[in-house]
């Protein structure tokens, strides 16, 4: 009996397998996707370029000096304007002035700075075209923060040299301790490498468990589960299914895990200064965990949209209840940032080590810095412990859900099915 189950099973996976690689969808997305990827590295290194700040402003201010502090620091900032008038003290007439010529885009927009009596700090205010201009108010708080720390230096007798080189950027190396050794990181390079692999992670799984969900509805609605079950089991179906798509979607990882590893040592990659996927932060360690989480985290969305697509009789009903599948992965993907930035955080460690969230928290905190073996082992084992609890439960459910036509399981009848034998 095992022996027909697993001949059964083999030879559905072999079919799901077959089919799906022969698809024209396959293939779109194995090229389109890591062309995507490319697109978008591309695109964000030459925004990142020419990102500038506001080139042609205008200073008021009631007081010359604080107004001259202010366009020096803007002179030495990040992204140096091109003119910077100032206008101090301000009448009517240049207010009018320059709300004209914000008005027809000769100006970005103008600061005032108004003392405050008994305050150091005076009110600052950006007027400017633009209803949304992070880069333009960020240059000009630190452009009024940089100028009140110069008047305070010079205040004190510090020469305009001295106060040059304190206000000058400093560049920060960074560094890691792997195995008990002091090697040299790239954080950003580092951050992008476990990102990318992060969204592809949580992008398969998602893809290919909606997926599986929607297989099941397109087969039951065509009654071709009636033809299929009268030579293989429910059970060697599902798990054939599984497998199938498993199969596929590690095939469509194998592809673009091959072409990032020629790209890395392709001479373009050199000429950018990527030599390998060490360059990138990407280490063989966090390659072979990618595999293990990418499979447990599969089988686990896999097999709960698997009982999900038995129990509903339209696709229209799977869009429905896959927020239900998406849930924990977006507030993985949400996480992200915090659980980079803290790996051994309580959060990071308990979300790590519940099923439904441990195929990207505990990845992202591999990538962030190794946790304890205890740790791993313990979120692998539970990961794994639940995949075979859900295949087993959508088993139970599948059985009897690909039969059911014409309207949606409840609750009590899926706990009923799981009652059969």
């Amino acid at each position: 009996m095992l022996d027909g189950l697993l001949r059964n099973t083999l030879l559905i996976a072999k079919r799901e397998y077959v089919e799906r690689v022969r698809s024209k969808v396959f293939r779109i997305t194995t090229l389109l996707v890591p062309v995507g990827m490319g697109g978008l590295a591309v695109l964000g290194q030459f925004s990142g370029r020419k990102m500038e700040g506001v080139q042609n402003l205008a200073i008021v201010s009631s007081n010359p000096a604080l107004a001259g502090a202010v366009k020096a620091a803007l002179r030495d900032g990040s992204f140096p304007p091109q003119t910077v008038e100032v206008v101090a003290p301000a009448t009517d007439a240049d207010l009018a002035r320059l709300n004209a010529e914000v008005s027809a885009h000769q100006i970005g927009g103008y600061l005032t700075l108004e003392p405050v009596p008994g305050e150091a700090e005076p009110k600052s205010t950006w007027i400017s075209g633009s209803a949304i201009n992070l880069v333009g108010k960020a240059q000009m708080e630190t452009a009024v923060r940089s100028a009140l720390i110069r008047e305070q230096l010079a205040a004190r007798g510090v020469s305009d040299a001295q106060v040059h080189a304190l206000m000058r950027e400093t560049t920060l190396n960074t560094m890691q301790v792997k195995n008990g050794a002091v090697v040299t990181s790239n954080s950003e390079r580092s951050f992008l490498g476990a990102y990318i692999l992060i969204i592809v992670l949580y992008a398969s799984v998602l893809i290919y468990g909606i997926n599986i969900a929607r297989s099941v509805v397109e087969e039951k609605t065509s009654r071709i589960f009636e033809v299929l079950l009268s030579t293989a089991s429910s059970d060697s179906l599902m798990l054939g299914k599984l497998l199938g798509v498993g199969a596929t979607g590690l095939t469509q990882m194998a592809i673009w895990g091959a072409l990032l590893v020629f790209y890395t040592g392709s001479a373009m990659a050199a000429s950018q200064g990527i030599h390998g996927l060490g360059s990138l932060g990407i280490t063989k360690a966090e390659l072979g965990f990618f595999a293990i989480f990418f499979l447990g985290g599969f089988f686990l969305y896999s097999g709960l949209a698997a009982a999900l697509g038995s129990s509903v009789s339209g696709e229209q009903e799977v869009q429905q209840f896959s927020f239900i599948l998406i849930s924990p992965l977006v507030v993985s993907v949400v996480l992200l940032p915090f659980v980079l930035g803290n790996p051994n955080s309580t959060t990071a460690v308990v979300l790590s080590l519940l099923p439904p969230f441990t195929p990207i928290i505990m990845y992202m905190r591999i990538c962030a810095q190794m946790p304890p073996a205890w740790q791993v082992a313990l979120s692998i084992v539970l990961l794994f412990g639940s995949v075979w609890g859900m295949v087993w439960l959508a088993a139970r459910i599948y059985r009897v859900g690909v039969l059911m036509y014409g309207k949606r399981a409840t609750l009590p009848e899926m706990i009923r099915w799981l009652r059969y034998s």
